[in-house]
């Protein structure tokens, strides 16, 4: 018995094709089924398969799901890896897998995430920290699973709000030229007014984040990547990409989550950051903490840029900096002024004084409403934040001085009590 069937040839039609029409023998048996893998394929619409001069249609196939494998570094994070791994089993689309990489641990950490249902995988001979352990844990992974799978990456005290996996995987599957997503990050509560400052500038910087989607940083704090990505990556270090061949995070940067930002739009990928995925991370807890991992990520923000140098992508990076230094340069030299002019020359307008303070408090608070009523009332005080501006200053400074004369900067992980 035959039948006349529609299918479709190569042509000048909308989607490169022309319809044709024919006549098959339904007895006669249909072609294998192609791979997934087959890059060709489009799951979207029938596909079409050529068998001699004729075409012929089979039904379609739904896509398969990608898996989402998650890999969590943790060095001594007992106390925090609980609630991070039950943050993940919350998730409104849980993940496939989920696997915590002990470092060097010498706490209950390997214990704790058993009990939570993670597996655990334990590095061997890291001296290279988040990247080195990072880079154990992809290296046994990447090979098995599919080039069209996720990858997350999350520090070890963070927590992921419950739609975070659908969001991020939803805006991968819809644009390919996406290589990562990541979320915004608002700090945990505690730690007195100094984490107060620090949740009040979070709250700002997911705002900024928020409106343009593109994400300046890949967030350490939780960051979903294509596989086939980070095999590129790994396939791109030494020729397009500075590095050593076949590692994913470089090991020679102090920020390897800027770095492998810079790594992934180098090579053609775009960052994406979008607001609905809130992630719940540590602030420090002292002046002194605060200052060491601040110093850290504009030294290595500074030491990344030289590396890659100056390029297409690296160009808008290079004019926030020169922005930030010129900032920097100006508040010194206004207050300089301030501090060498004579007391009794200076005349202030009331109005205009009333003006600027009036847009600056509006500005702040309109900023910060989400960081709630603590928030709101530091923001009204002004002064607290503007000495928290003023202490921002130091690292800047201290960070180009670094990245000047190439020093080191030391960095060890805080270990804090609950809040």
């Amino acid at each position: 018995m035959a039948y006349s069937v529609t299918g479709y040839a190569p042509g000048d039609g909308p989607s490169g094709e022309r319809p044709v029409r024919y006549r098959e023998n339904l007895t006669m048996p249909l072609p294998a089924i192609l791979p997934y893998d087959e890059p060709a394929a489009d799951w979207s619409r029938p596909v079409v398969l050529r068998r001699g001069p004729r075409f012929v249609r089979r039904r379609t196939e739904a896509p398969r799901r990608a898996k989402v494998i998650v890999i969590i570094p943790a060095h001594n994070e007992a106390q925090s890896i609980g609630r991070t791994l039950r943050s993940l089993m919350r998730q409104t689309l849980p993940p496939d897998e989920v696997i915590v990489v002990c470092d060097n641990c010498t706490d209950e950490t390997a214990a704790v995430s058993s009990a939570n249902g993670a597996q655990v995988l334990s590095t061997v001979g890291n001296r290279h920290k988040k990247a080195g352990a990072l880079n154990q844990a992809l290296a046994r992974i990447l090979p098995l699973i599919s080039r069209d799978d996720l990858v997350l990456t999350m520090d070890a005290d963070s927590q992921l709000c419950r739609d975070w996996l659908r969001v991020a995987s939803g805006l991968l599957a819809a644009y390919p030229k996406v290589g990562a997503v990541c979320g915004v990050f608002l700090g945990e509560r505690g730690s007195g007014l100094i984490g107060q400052l620090q949740r009040n500038e979070y709250v700002r910087y997911a705002r900024l984040v928020g409106r343009r989607n593109q994400a300046p940083v890949l967030s350490g704090t939780g960051t979903l990547f294509r596989a086939r990505a980070l095999r590129e990556v790994a396939r791109e270090r030494g020729s397009r990409i500075p590095g050593r061949p076949g590692e994913c995070y470089s090991m020679s940067s102090i920020t390897e989550d800027n770095e492998i930002t810079l790594a992934l739009k180098t090579i053609g990928y775009k960052c994406w950051s979008d607001p609905r995925c809130d992630t719940l991370t540590e602030v420090m807890p002292g002046w002194r903490h605060l200052f060491r991992q601040r110093l850290r990520w504009q030294t290595g923000t500074i030491t990344d840029l030289r590396v890659y140098g100056f390029t297409f992508v690296t160009a808008s990076y290079w004019l926030k900096q020169l922005f930030i230094y010129a900032a920097v340069a100006a508040t010194i030299a206004s207050w300089l002024i301030i501090g060498l002019s004579d007391r009794h020359h200076i005349a202030f307008n009331l109005s205009w004084t009333f003006a600027i303070i009036g847009v600056t408090l509006f500005e702040r608070l309109v900023t910060v409403r989400r960081a709630g009523f603590r928030g709101l009332l530091l923001a009204v005080l002004l002064v607290p934040e503007f000495c928290y501006d003023m202490f921002k200053l130091s690292f800047f400074i201290r960070a180009l001085f670094d990245a000047l004369f190439k020093r080191d900067v030391k960095w060890n992980h805080v270990v804090k009590d609950d809040a």
